[in-house]
C-alpha cells in the first residue's frame, strides 16, 4: 500500500488528467502530454510550454513508480533528462511523506541517490582540480570534475521550476561509493550528498523486470573483486605472522653445527678420487641439513650418505650433481644416533680442501613459512595492483 497521497487534476493548458503524489513544496508541474510548466501555489498558472519534448531514450523508471531505499518508500514524482559533455542522465524527483524529497540519478545503468546538503565544504569546489582534497564535515572528498549541463526534457512535478533548454554548472568531490556536489545557476547554489547504488538493488526494490547493462566504470563506482579483495584482506594477517615466524627460524633455529672429520682419499680408476668423511649425529628423528659446495661445477659422483657400520644408504645423490650445479643441499633424517659417512668421487684434479661441507641437526626450515610469506605479500600487491588499475580508469573519467 502507498504512502503517498495520490490527487488528480488536469492541465490547464491541454485538460489532460495528471497524477499528483508530491507534497506542498513543489514549485512546478510538468505535463508530460503537453508540455506546459504549471505553478501549483497559483492554481497552476502556466509558467511555459515546450512542445514536442523528445523523451529520453530509456527511462527505467516512470513516474508514480514506487520502490524503498534506504528502508523508505519513496515514490517518483518528476523527471529531468540532462546533456552535459557528450553524455546523458536522467534525474528521478522522488518524494517519501515522511522523509521528503530526494534525487535518484540514472546514468548508463548505474544508480546515484542524492539528497540536498547543509553542510558547507573547507574550500570552493569551484577553485580545484582534479584530486584536490576538500573536506566536508570530517569526511574528506577529492574533487573530480566541473562542467556544465542542459536540460533536454522534463515533465512531472518537481521542487525548481525546470524548462527546456535551462542550464546549470555543477562540480563534483568523491570519496566512492560517495559524493559531494555543488550546482549553480545565475540565481542561486546549493549542495547536494550522494551515494552510490547498486543496480541489484534498485531493480529489485522498484520491480524493474529488465535491466539494462551498466557501464563498467562510474566515477561512484566501488571497487569490488570477487576473488582478489577477499584473498587479500585474509592474507595480510600472514604477511606479519610468516614473516616473524620465518626470521624467529632463520635466527635461533638454524640447529647445532656437526663438524665433519675427513676418513680416506682414495685414487680409483679412469681418473676419479674417492672421498669420504664422517660425522656423529645425536638426535635421531630430528631434521638434519647438509650442503655441499664444491666450487666447481658437475664435480661429484656417486655421492651419499650411509651408516657408518652397517652401509645402509641414508641419502643418494644419484650418479652426477647436475652440470652447472656448484652447490647441493639435502634435508634428511635418521632413525638412530650414531656415525654415518658422507662420501663421493670426485674427477681428477679436484682438491678435497676446496670442497666446503656444513652439517647441522636440530635444523628446522623456514621454507614452508617463506612460501607462505611470498604467496601473502605477492596477494596483497595483486589486489594493490587491480585496485589502481581501477582507481586509474576511474581518474581518466575526471576532468582536467
Amino acid at each position: 500500500m502507498s504512502e503517498t497521497t495520490v490527487r488528480s487534476i488536469k492541465c490547464t493548458s491541454c485538460s489532460a488528467p495528471l497524477m499528483l503524489n508530491a507534497g506542498h513544496k513543489i514549485k512546478s508541474i510538468t505535463c508530460r502530454y503537453c508540455g506546459a510548466v504549471m505553478n501549483p501555489h497559483e492554481d497552476y498558472k502556466l509558467l511555459a510550454k515546450f512542445l514536442d519534448q523528445a523523451p529520453p531514450s530509456y527511462s527505467p523508471l516512470t513516474l508514480g513508480a514506487q520502490g524503498k531505499l534506504k528502508n523508505v518508500l519513496f515514490t517518483v514524482v518528476g523527471m529531468i533528462e540532462w546533456t552535459g559533455e557528450g553524455e546523458f542522465w536522467i534525474d528521478y524527483q522522488i518524494f517519501s511523506p515522511t522523509h521528503g524529497y530526494a534525487w535518484l540519478v540514472y546514468e548508463s545503468g548505474n544508480w546515484v541517490f542524492l539528497r540536498r546538503s547543509r553542510d558547507l565544504p573547507n574550500k570552493s569546489l569551484w577553485n580545484l582540480r582534479a584530486k584536490n582534497k576538500v573536506k566536508v564535515n570530517q569526511q574528506k572528498f577529492r574533487f573530480f570534475d566541473s562542467y556544465q549541463a542542459k536540460i533536454i526534457y522534463v515533465i512531472g512535478e518537481l521542487t525548481w521550476v525546470a524548462r527546456i533548454d535551462d542550464t546549470t554548472s555543477l562540480a563534483e568531490a568523491i570519496d566512492p561509493p560517495y559524493q559531494f556536489s555543488a550546482e549553480r545557476n545565475a540565481n542561486e547554489q546549493e549542495y547536494y550528498f550522494g551515494e552510490y547504488m547498486e543496480a541489484d538493488e534498485i531493480e529489485r526494490e522498484f520491480d524493474l523486470s529488465s535491466a539494462y547493462p551498466a557501464a563498467k566504470m562510474h566515477r561512484l563506482k566501488p571497487y569490488k573483486s570477487k576473488f582478489l579483495q577477499p584473498l587479500a584482506k585474509a592474507a595480510k594477517p600472514f604477511v606479519l605472522i610468516s614473516l616473524v615466524i620465518t626470521l624467529f627460524i632463520w635466527l635461533f633455529l638454524q640447529g647445532s653445527t656437526i663438524k665433519p672429520e675427513p676418513v680416506a682419499m682414495t685414487k680409483i680408476s679412469k681418473g676419479l678420487t674417492k672421498s669420504s668423511y664422517d660425522f656423529s649425529v645425536k638426535h635421531p628423528n630430528q631434521l638434519i641439513i647438509m650442503t655441499i659446495n664444491t666450487h666447481k661445477a658437475g664435480a661429484l659422483l656417486n655421492a651419499k650418505i650411509t651408516h657408518k657400520t652397517s652401509h645402509k644408504i641414508i641419502v643418494q645423490f644419484g650418479q652426477n650433481i647436475k652440470k652447472g650445479v656448484t652447490q647441493v643441499e639435502s634435508n634428511f633424517a635418521v632413525a638412530k644416533a650414531g656415525v654415518y659417512t658422507f662420501s663421493f668421487d670426485a674427477k681428477m684434479p679436484l682438491p678435497v680442501d676446496k670442497i666446503q661441507l656444513v652439517i647441522k641437526e636440530n635444523y628446522i626450515t623456514p621454507s614452508y613459512f617463506v612460501l607462505l610469506l611470498l604467496f601473502s605479500i605477492g596477494m596483497v600487491i595483486a589486489a594493490f595492483m587491480s585496485r589502481s588499475a581501477f582507481e586509474k580508469k576511474r581518474w581518466e573519467l575526471a576532468g582536467d
